[in-house]
C-alpha cells in the first residue's frame, strides 16, 4: 500500500468507539467494525442539559404553571447520534467529551454534505 492509498483510508476524525473516514464512518464492535457510507448521513449531540430546560405535558398537568420552575431529577447525560438511511448509532458522551462528540459531529455533517 502506497502513500496515496494510505492517505485515502486513514481516518479524518475519531470519537469513542466512531471512526469518520473520507468515504464513510465506522462503528468499531471489539475486533470487527460496521461501516456506511456518509450519503445522507446526519450526527448530532443531545445533551442531557436541553432535556432538563423541557418542560413536558406530563409535568405541566402535575404541577401546573409550577411546572416551569420546577427542576427534573434526571438529565446531564448527552449522546452522541449518528443517523443515516439504514443505521442509527448511539454512543453515551461523558461530561468531559462533549465538545469532542460535537467536534465530531460537526466533521460528520460536512463530510455528510461533500459526498
Amino acid at each position: 500500500m502506497g502513500i496515496k492509498e494510505w492517505a485515502a483510508k486513514a481516518p479524518v476524525a475519531t470519537f469513542g468507539e466512531f471512526v469518520l473516514r473520507k468515504d464513510g464512518v465506522e462503528k468499531l464492535k471489539g475486533f470487527g467494525r460496521e461501516s456506511q457510507g456518509l450519503d445522507g448521513v446526519t450526527a448530532l449531540v443531545e445533551s442531557g442539559e436541553a432535556l432538563e430546560s423541557r418542560v413536558t405535558l406530563t409535568r405541566l398537568i402535575a404541577i401546573g404553571l409550577f411546572a416551569f420552575a420546577a427542576k427534573k431529577k434526571t438529565g446531564g447525560t448527552s449522546f452522541l447520534l449518528i443517523e443515516g438511511p439504514d443505521f442509527a448509532w448511539t454512543q453515551e458522551v461523558k461530561r468531559g467529551d462533549f465538545e469532542k462528540a460535537q467536534t465530531f459531529a460537526a466533521a460528520v455533517r460536512m463530510a455528510s454534505k461533500v459526498a
